[in-house]
């Protein structure tokens, strides 16, 4: 015999809840209804149908919203903000990449010197007879600039010059030997030198720098009389700091500007280069020849010098604010343009135009009734002053472009690869830029070199 247990308990539960109501019933006790909605079997549902009605209240607040007496669905500022925000082009400034010539130059301050300058003085003692020439004054080559007193010179050389004579017959006579005829011919050249060093002689065509002493002087060799200076070429001495040294070689192109002529420009060479840095101000002096056939240029002014250290033509080069380092790689963000995008007029810019044109009407129909009364002939029109127009902004996108550098210098750098002619390199960077992101070209540079 088989007894089914799960039903004995089942009728058992139902019995037990029946009397207990019967009994609740019976007594005529109530069941408080607290107690009936908290129960366990109805404390969770409660719970949760509260939270469901707290979430579905919020998102409709947040989500939804009524047009027309129907329910539409919203989205939430945050959404709106990032999807504007992603959706907004950055705006950029671009240099339009071009051939120009480059130039890197060293500058620097120098004082000028003649090509041939050196100091007037006499071979011999003497007393000062004769000064031909002023200060500042041209002399030739083979001038005489100044003479001492050359009576003794004269007497020595006249007798010196009866004594060959003398000898010179004697030797056709054979009475003296040949080597006695040679002593007496040289004392007559040492005695017409004499007369030679009595003399100051131009060696070369030049200026008159100064005179030291005048007419009369007791004068001796160690003695300054004057200066001779030669400026149809010129020397200017300048210094270049250590760390630059290795930028200078013989031969560089020079410019140079003097404050005597400033829009003009005099060129030459770098022609020496001193083997030794001196000491206080640690520059190395190089010394170049430029160019004075005007003698323009005069020795002591000072020149403001330009080396050029670096030249080439034809060179691609961008600003030094359009390129950027990452990892020993350089790199530019490059535009590529879509269509034009025209700047919309605003309600303001159409009315101050529509003023700004019958303000000239006006003006010109006064003109016009003013010259009809007068009979006086007609005054020229005045051409309104038209306001240059804004350039248009373009749309475009960002390319990440790998470059190699060529030559750099701190304002501009000439690209070797990566970049062609025509190019739009952004500049003035701001912000990092990702690729194929949208940007908003605002300003276009071109030829600022």
């Amino acid at each position: 015999m088989k007894i089914n247990l799960k039903g004995l308990f089942l009728r058992f539960k139902q019995k037990g809840q029946t009397s207990a109501v019967s009994q609740a019933a019976v007594s005529g006790q109530k069941i408080p209804l607290f107690k009936r909605l908290f129960s366990k079997k109805k404390l969770f549902p409660l719970v949760g149908g509260i939270f469901v009605l707290i979430f579905i209240s919020s998102f409709a607040k947040e989500h939804i919203s009524c047009v027309g007496g129907f329910p539409v669905y919203k989205k939430t500022k945050k959404e709106t903000a990032k999807k504007q925000a992603e959706q907004l082009p950055t705006p950029v400034k671009v240099y339009k990449v071009a051939k120009v010539s480059f130039r890197d130059s060293l500058p620097s301050l120098g004082t000028i010197k003649g090509f041939r300058e050196y100091d007037l003085k006499f071979a011999t003692a003497g007393v000062m007879e004769y000064i031909n020439f002023k200060e500042g004054e041209k002399i030739t080559q083979g001038d005489i600039i100044a003479s001492i007193d050359q009576k003794e010179a004269l007497l020595k050389l006249e007798y010196a010059k009866i004594e060959l004579e003398k000898q010179e017959k004697l030797f056709e006579l054979g009475a003296i030997v040949e080597t006695k005829l040679k002593q007496t011919q040289l004392e007559y050249q040492s005695a017409k030198t004499e007369l030679d060093k009595t003399n100051l002689v131009a060696f070369s065509d030049g200026y008159i720098g100064s005179l030291e002493l005048d007419k009369g002087s007791y004068v001796t060799p160690q003695d300054k009389v004057g200066a001779f200076v030669d400026i149809k070429d010129v020397y200017v001495e300048f210094g270049i700091i250590e760390k630059d040294v290795a930028k200078i070689k013989e031969g560089q192109n020079v410019e140079m500007v003097v404050d005597s002529y400033p829009d003009q420009v005099f060129k030459g060479q770098v022609d020496s280069i001193s083997p030794l840095v001196e000491g206080r101000s640690r520059t190395v002096k190089i010394r170049s020849k430029v160019s004075n056939i005007d003698e323009k240029i005069k020795p002591g002014m000072f020149g403001r010098v330009n080396v050029l250290v670096y030249e080439k033509e034809e060179a691609l080069v961008i600003p030094s604010s359009g390129f950027k380092k990452k990892e020993d790689q350089y790199f530019v963000y490059l535009v590529h343009p879509e269509e034009d995008t025209p700047k919309e007029e605003t309600l303001e810019e159409a009315k101050e135009k529509m003023n700004q044109a019958r303000k000239t009407k006006e003006k010109k129909s006064k003109k016009k009734e003013k010259a009809g009364k007068e009979g006086a002939q007609e005054e020229p029109q005045e051409i309104p002053a038209q306001s240059p127009e804004e350039p248009a902004s373009q749309l475009g996108a960002i390319e990440v472009r790998p470059i190699e550098i060529a030559y750099a210098t701190p304002d501009a750098v000439e690209i070797k690869e990566g970049i062609e002619e025509g190019d739009l390199v952004v500049v003035d960077i701001e912000q990092e830029l990702q690729d194929k992101s949208k940007v908003e070209v605002t300003e276009t540079q071109e030829g600022i070199f």
